[in-house]
């Protein structure tokens, strides 16, 4: 049974990252994980037959407070309004708003609906601060570099793999760059931020620098951590995805 603060949460996509969500929801008593759904039969095998929905349709007998998409950007696109037509929607896969008309019929449902978007800031800090700094931001560059299996190459020496705004590396690697799309959005947007992707051999983890220049000064945020099992993925990202789930569910809005 559910406490004064319990939240009913229904989870897309049973991966690397969702798999994590799925321990820390069924470790917390005040949690209470109504469905998963995922379009690989073999990910959610192991569920009891009652939490297993296979079409989102079904979504509505769960009556979920919280849908979480732990999935791919094409998930947003498929699932949103079916989701935000009647509660919330935590999104992982934040690179999806790289497609204007995505984001503007996300924030058209949201308004529509009455219901909410949320998205963690992931595998990077300083959101808090950039978000604040907004109207005075002069450039943005945010810097990732990776082991090139985290590029899904095979690179035997430091390589500069990409170069161009945010709204052209979301596309060009939609499984790899959440970052920079979180950046994007709580900065000066997709087509004024600047990307660089590396593949490095000798990155011994998932690392990216954001560099801002601002109207009073700059600021330079280094961040490493380690990835998940999938080499695509920082860890930091599935934490920061539980942390936000707390924060909804206590009501506080320091996202």
């Amino acid at each position: 049974m559910l406490g004064v603060f319990g939240l009913k949460i229904g989870l897309i996509g049973v991966g690397t990252i969702g798999g994590f969500l799925v321990k820390r929801i069924q470790e917390d008593s005040s949690l209470e994980l109504c469905f998963v759904l995922d379009i690989d039969p073999e990910k959610v095998k192991d569920f009891s037959e009652d939490i297993v929905i296979n079409s989102i349709s079904e979504m509505g007998a769960k009556k979920p407070d919280l849908v979480i998409e732990a999935a791919s950007q094409q998930a947003i696109g498929q699932y949103a309004e079916h989701v935000l037509s009647t509660t919330n929607f935590l999104v992982l896969s934040v690179g999806a708003f790289a497609d204007k008309g995505l984001e503007e019929k996300v924030k058209g449902l949201c308004k529509s609906n009455g219901t909410k978007l949320f998205a963690p800031s992931g595998a990077i800090a300083a959101i808090d601060l950039l978000k604040a700094m907004q109207s005075e931001l002069e450039e943005v560059e945010i810097v990732s570099r990776k082991n090139p299996k985290g590029w899904g190459r095979e690179d035997s020496e430091k390589t500069i793999i990409f170069e161009g705004t945010a709204r052209e590396a979301c596309k060009a690697y939609p499984k790899n760059i959440n970052i920079s799309a979180t950046v994007s959005l709580n900065g000066i947007g997709f087509d004024k931020t600047t990307v660089k992707l590396v593949s490095d051999p000798d990155c011994g983890g998932n690392r990216h620098t954001l560099n801002v220049k601002h109207a009073f000064g700059n600021f330079v945020l280094d961040v490493k951590a380690q990835p998940t099992k999938n080499p695509k993925t920082s860890s930091t990202a599935a934490y920061s995805a539980f942390d936000l789930v707390k924060k909804i569910q206590n009501g506080i809005n320091i996202f």
